[in-house]
């Protein structure tokens, strides 16, 4: 399956485990390698719940586990609700970093764009997480890292997220750079995502992203757009009270909040999913 470019193996475990838990690193980045196996940007398996509807388990294609994965749980949203896992109007998904809520968009019985719950954002340090006082928030703040300086905000999405507002997306090479800021673990122990966005109108943006655990720069990475809606909220480029759109290279995603008191207390993100093909593997 892929969402906005980012493509993922899906797994249907929801009738039995097929692959033995202590099994799946070295499957995951066995399959996902792009020459020896299918490829992917990650390994989605659909199990059993015991609290909620379905609990969806992801890993990284190099095959650590992820907590998250925004166009992901888009993918495995529509592949629940099209083989009639759930046929609700509200699917409630288990997760490693707790309950998602995803609502298929249907036209005709198919799945044309999930919009999801995401949940609130992570801004302290702490929750990140991301080193020095663990009450802090970390809002454009300058780091020195290899000799280059850069502005950056990070926000957790139940994973970390480093985000950098350019003038200019072109200029950028995403991948050093990237490499570089996921690297520096003395300011994120946990390695980082890190992000590049250019605003190019009221409430829209372009967005690169390179993807911690795929190592590579992506087409895109849901969880790091809505992290980069609510870092442009803080750095006042963008209307929180509005939707905020991102065009990722691998497509268009679109950010809505609810907010009280001022806060942004949930991120909603809306965007298209596709199955690409069936088959089966030998394992």
């Amino acid at each position: 399956m892929q969402a906005t470019g980012n493509d993922f193996v899906l797994i249907d475990e929801s009738k039995k485990i097929l692959i033995p838990e202590e099994k799946k690193p070295d499957f995951v980045a066995n399959i996902s390698d792009r020459h020896f196996g299918i490829g992917s940007d990650g390994v989605i398996f659909i199990q059993k719940s015991r609290r909620y509807d379905v609990k969806f388990s992801f890993y990284n294609p190099d095959g650590t586990k992820a907590e998250m994965c925004g166009n992901g749980i888009r993918c495995f949203a529509k592949y629940i609700y099209e083989k009639g896992i759930s046929k609700k109007g509200r699917i409630e998904i288990e997760t490693s970093t707790g309950l998602i809520v995803a609502e298929p968009l249907v036209e005709s019985g198919m799945v044309r764009e999930v919009r999801v719950d995401m949940g609130a954002p992570y801004l302290k340090r702490r929750e990140i997480p991301v080193s020095g006082n663990p009450g802090e928030r970390f809002i454009n703040q300058v780091v020195k890292i290899n000799g280059n300086f850069y502005r950056i905000t990070a926000v957790g999405m139940g994973n970390p997220h480093a985000v950098i507002f350019s003038e200019n997306l072109g200029d950028i090479n995403v991948k050093e750079i990237g490499r570089d800021i996921r690297y520096y673990t003395d300011m994120f122990p946990n390695g980082i995502n890190v992000h590049f966005a250019q605003k190019i109108n009221n409430n829209e943006f372009k967005i690169r992203s390179y993807e911690r655990g795929v190592e590579d720069e992506t087409l895109a990475c849901g969880t790091g757009i809505c992290a980069s809606a609510v870092a442009a909220v803080l750095n006042k480029l963008a209307d929180k009270n509005k939707p905020i759109e991102f065009h990722a290279l691998g497509g268009f995603l679109k950010i809505e909040f609810e907010i009280t008191n001022e806060k942004i207390k949930r991120i909603f993100m809306t965007g298209p999913a596709e199955i690409v093909f069936f088959g089966e593997i030998a394992y």
